[in-house]
């Protein structure tokens, strides 16, 4: 019922996302801090894999997703109060749609979902239950005290979707975006990414294979999407400028696959 893809680096699962190597010490976009009084230039998010995973669990399969109902320990590496704060506030946005419960325990307890917030390393989370395999398990690459709120919004609500299970959304099976693939290589292979062919095709370009996948209809208006600009498609249109709120559809997928939230 919809591609908020798992983005456990099969097809794209992107996310959890952010989504491929050795994932306590996987390098991952080398983005560098940005003072934000605004929104991120150039918002990226690295979906990591799960090692050994299959490219095709990427699109939100099921045995990557909690069990309803399910109380998610989420603990913090670094971020101060008013970063902890905030992502703690945006991460408990999910909860009105998902029937989950993200308990924030103590730097030194046992979790689930490790926070770390490494400036050198972007943002990027693994996909649902992946992030239980990992000392780290999303990052946060450019949050201090003068972030913006919808900043803080748009990016902590996303990297929770992928540790609910979402995938990147122009991944879905009917997304059909013309892309011109090599301005979309040129910009992402260059700095401040620098990332490899193989990271824009899993993060990017990667389209989703309708088997096992769970998903809505395509949404363009989705928290999940990656923002496409005009010089990144053919017919020279921009797609998904600036999602930076939860989505209609993304609430309908919570509600199905976690449901019981009213």
């Amino acid at each position: 019922m919809k591609n908020k893809f798992l983005w456990i680096s099969t097809a794209i699962l992107f996310c959890f996302t952010s989504c491929k190597k050795n994932a306590e010490n996987a390098p991952v976009a080398n983005n560098q801090k940005v003072q934000e009084t605004g929104l991120h230039t150039d918002f990226t998010c690295r979906m990591k894999v799960a090692d050994g995973g299959a490219v095709t669990e990427a699109n939100g399969p099921a045995n990557k997703l909690w069990g309803n109902g399910s109380t998610i320990k989420v603990r913090f590496n670094g971020g101060s109060t008013i970063v902890r704060n905030k992502v703690k506030q945006y991460a408990k946005s999910w909860e009105a749609y998902a029937n989950v419960t993200f308990s924030f325990v103590a730097d030194n307890a046992a979790a689930d979902i490790k926070i770390a917030f490494d400036q050198t390393d972007g943002s990027w989370s693994y996909i649902g239950v992946d992030s239980k395999r990992y000392a780290t398990s999303m990052n946060y690459g450019w949050f201090d005290d003068n972030t913006s709120d919808t900043e803080f919004r748009r990016t902590v609500t996303h990297e929770f979707g992928h540790a609910l299970g979402l995938n990147h959304e122009q991944a879905h099976p009917d997304a059909n975006i013309p892309w011109n693939k090599q301005a979309v290589y040129d910009y992402y292979m260059g700095p401040p990414n620098n990332w490899s062919k193989a990271d824009v095709d899993f993060n990017v370009l990667a389209v989703e294979s309708r088997t096992g996948l769970n998903y809505t209809a395509y949404d363009s208006a989705s928290i999940m999407h990656y923002p496409v600009e005009a010089r990144f498609t053919t017919n020279n249109k921009t797609i998904a400028a600036n999602n930076t709120t939860i989505s209609a559809k993304d609430i309908t997928y919570m509600k199905t696959y976690y449901p019981g939230r009213s």
